[in-house]
């Protein structure tokens, strides 16, 4: 279950992420290679993805944490956890509604 409320959160912040940038996706696609190519080289060593994936990771998490962490006190509660949880359920409902359409 805490799997799947990641993905949805993480789904959720792509999205708006990527509507908000509305840039042409090839230049995406190059500055995200440019950024994980740290030495660059032209290729991505194994090396370097898995730091690049660390850090990601890290940023992610820390949007993540701030959504659910609703009272901005630092900590999530087993209610603030809930409450977030069932606004993404219910977004991502309409969005899949939506779609259907």
């Amino acid at each position: 279950m805490k799997l799947t409320v990641f993905s949805c959160v993480l789904t959720l912040l792509f999205i708006n992420s990527v509507q908000a940038q509305q840039i042409d996706p090839t230049l995406m696609i190059h500055e995200q290679f440019t950024k994980i190519d740290t030495n660059s080289d032209g290729e991505i060593s194994q090396e370097e993805l898995v730091e690049y994936k660390l850090e990601e990771t890290k940023k992610v998490t820390a949007k993540v944490f701030e959504k659910l962490d609703t009272d901005k006190n630092g900590t999530i509660s087993e209610e603030e956890y809930s409450q977030t949880v069932a606004n993404i359920v219910n977004q991502l409902k309409k969005m899949s509604e939506g779609l259907q359409q």
